[in-house]
């Protein structure tokens, strides 16, 4: 023997069954680290691309800017992307929806992908030429011939939507192309169409001429920096800023939600939770790999105790020992880890291709499979610092692993290892008592007579039980779903001209089919010279450019408007027509002045219609405000109230929109009926159905679910995996203790009731521990999602099935290789050595 180490390779040579076994529990450990890191990798990109379907693809967005603002922008270096965009202006195709046409200076397949994916033709390039999606064309009664010219009338107002100063136009257009619906545009109210480059300079004059601009950072984390210093520099007002939320929150760039304008943003808190679930997750996952490495190593050394007490009592020393173990776990590493990188990549992307190819592309927010496919590929392929940072941990936890085995075998005693003494035992006084089962009384020796073993055992089983509870609980916040605005109802029922009678809402409600109905009344009033409402008496004046609205809601819309807004009895109030909320005007600025506006304080009385009512809210925000069909914003004051007391303030008891909400498993064809018969009796009368957008909606979320739980059937593989090899493990070194048990009478059916027994023992005690911190982990989950720390319901699902995975696995693991050891002689058995 020329060294040590090359006792290390004889012994891997020489110990088949044991090397074997760790190089399998470096190979998964590998391909497990590999295959999270490239399916975290899949699923933020999946997410992002989720973000741009529903948001474009840009970070922000600067709207009404001079030529001047726009270069500086497109000179600024800490931009990555920027890219101009004309607003042409919108049209009204019915109550509740409005065609926006939009001229892109890049390419629109880029920035909204969502929206440009052609059916047929192509996409617009010279002046005047547009191209309009096919339920837009079906709105404005078009036939949708490719070469047609299509006259739209076109109403464009400043300050991106507040009414101000507007203009209206009416364009001829070629239509040279038509692309398909995008029905996520349902919830806000608009339709997109695409012009070509040099439309708005032949239809908008100089005053209405200004340019949007996408923009994305360079550095990430500056994000908000460079939006405030962009502010500053280029004297651009906050409320001229839009946020592409849905992207900041899929890509992690912090911003305020302040200059955001939205509570859309995730708090501090909530991030912070969220960082811990995912930095607890990764570290149950390794802890449980380097347990299952280390219960192995360590057994490995126990059998092999007397042999290195030989070689210390010729003369080895301590850390000759200590290199022998160690050099064992290198030269497994250095055949393991390559392998389990190998299929590590294979199994994150075998899995989540062969999931995807069962469902349609469009689920996945993507035109064919082709491009779905490229997608996993382009993030799948190539991560090479999630390879390399996988080999790196595997290395890690295989020798922090190794290090207490190391240590037992340079610390042994060469007196007592070859003696065969490797501990004393100890008998306590046992009070004798009849024992019901022989088999469970014997697993429970078992377990008790190496607890070290069983508690490494357990543990690995704990941590992949917990593993599998957590991840179910932070798919739901993957899901860029949720930033797509909510709608009330099933459907929405508009009419705007005469109203809809209250005995025609009574009537939709005691329809079989209709759980209940979300009514909205709303009146507007024009201003007379000192700015008061013409038509109803108010004890205040407004300002120029203001308007003055009075929505009235009944109880089913004011629960879901108001109950975030309002405590309990002030909703009860609200109600019971006991008070109101109001919306306040934002300021404007107008040729660099910013004009006055009203502002009325939660706590006012205010007289309206010689009523005298609380104000319950004051709402100071752009956002919320209420609308008639997705109207849009006006900008004045909006007096809200309930619809028991509408008639008195108004005068009119009319419905201006109805939100039905359909009972569950209810057809849809047959409600269908009842709004034609509907439209048919109220001219008028408009309807838009949400079930399109909620199938969009349900598919992309469906997109982010099914690779989650990829991920999650991947990683409850590989810890059945685990315990399959500590188990085949404690058995095999079991296999004299076997023989002897058989050659004093144990029968096979009692010792496979002996080791079943045991096994069930494991699954049992483990499942408990691990919903136990299943639970805990996903409370962190719960409060990554709320902002704040509360306990939430037990994921009783979760839990039931990874119990009961755990269990049967336990079994299965138990079953296999002693049906492999019980067919063994009781000779063989006794005297079979590694």
């Amino acid at each position: 023997m020329k060294s040590y180490r090359t006792l290390a390779l004889r012994e891997l040579s020489a110990q088949k069954v044991t090397s074997f076994l760790i190089l399998i529990a470096v190979i998964l450990s590998t391909m497990m680290t590999a295959a999270v890191g490239q399916s975290a990798g899949v699923l933020a990109a999946m997410r992002e691309q989720q973000a741009i379907a529903l948001g474009g693809n840009r970070y922000s967005t600067f709207v009404q800017l001079t030529e001047e603002q726009a270069q500086a922008l497109e000179g600024d270096s800490r931009l990555s992307y920027t890219g101009r965009y004309i607003p042409l202006g919108t049209m009204k195709l019915n109550d509740i929806l409005s065609l926006s046409l939009t001229e892109y200076w890049d390419d629109p397949t880029i920035i909204q992908p969502s929206y440009s994916r052609v059916r047929e033709g192509r996409l617009p390039q010279a002046p005047m030429e547009i191209a309009l999606p096919e339920d837009a064309l079906q709105f404005l009664g078009l036939s949708g011939k490719i070469g047609d010219t299509v006259s739209l009338p076109l109403s464009k107002a400043l300050r991106h939507g507040i009414e101000a100063i507007g203009y209206e136009y009416t364009g001829e257009f070629t239509l040279v192309g038509i692309t398909e619906s995008n029905f996520l545009g349902y919830t806000t109210g608009n339709i997109l169409g695409l012009a070509g480059k040099g439309t708005a300079e032949q239809v908008l004059p100089q005053s209405h001429l200004y340019y949007n601009v996408d923009m994305k950072m360079v550095d990430k984390g500056s994000f908000q920096v460079v939006m405030d210093e962009l502010y500053e520099s280029l004297n651009i007002h906050p409320l001229d800023s839009l946020y592409n939320i849905p992207y900041l929150n899929a890509a992690g760039i912090r911003y305020s939600d302040e200059a955001a304008d939205s509570d859309m943003t995730l708090d501090d808190d909530g991030f912070s939770y969220l960082l811990l679930v995912g930095v607890l997750t990764v570290a149950l996952i390794l802890l449980a790999a380097g347990l299952v490495i280390y219960n192995i190593l360590k057994i490995a050394v126990s059998q092999r105790i007397r042999q290195y007490g030989a070689l210390r009592a010729i003369g080895a020393e301590r850390n000759q020992l200590y290199t022998v173990v160690t050099v064992e776990v290198l030269l497994l590493c250095v055949v393991g880890i390559p392998l389990g990188l190998a299929l590590g990549l294979l199994s994150a992307r075998g899995i989540l291709t062969a999931a995807l190819n069962q469902l349609p592309p469009e689920i996945f927010l993507t035109p064919d499979l082709g491009q779905l496919q490229e997608l996993i590929a382009a993030n799948s392929a190539g991560k090479w610092t999630y390879l390399l940072l996988s080999a790196i941990i595997t290395l890690l936890f295989a020798f922090l692993a190794a290090a207490p085995a190391a240590r037992y075998a340079a610390r042994v005693s060469p007196v007592a290892a070859m003696s065969g003494t490797r501990f004393k035992i100890k008998r306590k006084n046992r009070r004798s008592g009849k024992t019901g089962s022989f088999e469970r009384y014997y697993a429970r020796l078992n377990l008790n007579r190496n607890k070290g073993r069983t508690a490494i055992t357990v543990l690995s089983l704990v941590m992949s039980i917990t593993v599998f509870i957590t991840l179910q609980g932070i798919i739901s916040l993957l899901s860029m779903s949720g930033a797509v605005p909510e709608h009330l109802g099933d459907y929405s029922v508009v009419n705007q001209a005469g109203g809809i009678s209250p005995e025609e809402v009574s009537s939709l409600e005691e329809t079989e089919v209709v759980e209940a109905v979300a009514a909205m009344q709303h009146s507007k009033y024009p201003l007379d010279e000192q700015y008061y409402p013409v038509g109803v008496e108010t004890d205040f004046p407004l300002e120029e450019g203001e308007t003055f609205q009075i929505f009235g809601l009944n109880d089913r819309w004011s629960d879901y408007e108001l109950s975030d807004w309002l405590t309990e009895e002030q909703l009860m109030a609200f109600q019971a027509g006991e008070g109101c909320v109001v919306r306040n005007p934002i300021p404007l600025t107008y040729e660099g002045t910013e004009m006055f506006t009203n502002r009325i304080e939660a706590g006012t009385v205010l007289t309206i219609a010689g009523k005298t009512m609380p104000v319950l809210l004051a709402w100071e925000r752009y956002d919320p405000y209420l609308s008639v069909g997705n109207a849009g914003f006006a900008n004045g004051i909006e007096i809200i109230v309930s619809d028991k007391i509408y008639s008195a303030l108004t005068g009119s008891d009319s419905y201006a929109e109805l939100r039905p909400i359909l009972a569950v498993g209810v057809n849809r064809e047959d409600f269908d009926g009842v709004l034609d018969q509907l439209c048919q009796r109220i001219p008028g009368t408009t309807t838009v159905s949400y079930e399109q957008t909620d199938q969009q909606l349900r598919e992309s979320e469906a997109q982010i679910k099914l690779l989650g739980w990829g991920l999650i059937l991947f990683i409850g593989l590989i810890g059945i995996l685990n315990i399959v090899n500590t188990v085949y493990t404690n058995i095999h070194t079991r296999i004299g203790e076997i023989g002897v048990q058989r050659a004093i009478g144990m029968s096979l059916e009692s010792l496979y009731k002996t080791f079943l027994w045991e096994g069930g023992y494991y699954g049992l005690i483990a499942a408990a521990i691990g919903c136990t911190t299943g639970y805990l982990c996903s409370v962190l989950v719960g409060a990554a999602a709320a902002g704040e720390l509360s306990l939430t319901a037990p994921p009783l699902a979760a839990m039931a099935e990874s119990a009961g995975l755990s269990v049967l696995a336990c079994l299965a693991a138990t079953a296999i290789p002693l049906r492999k050891a019980a067919k063994l002689s009781i000779v063989d058995s006794i005297e079979t050595v590694e």
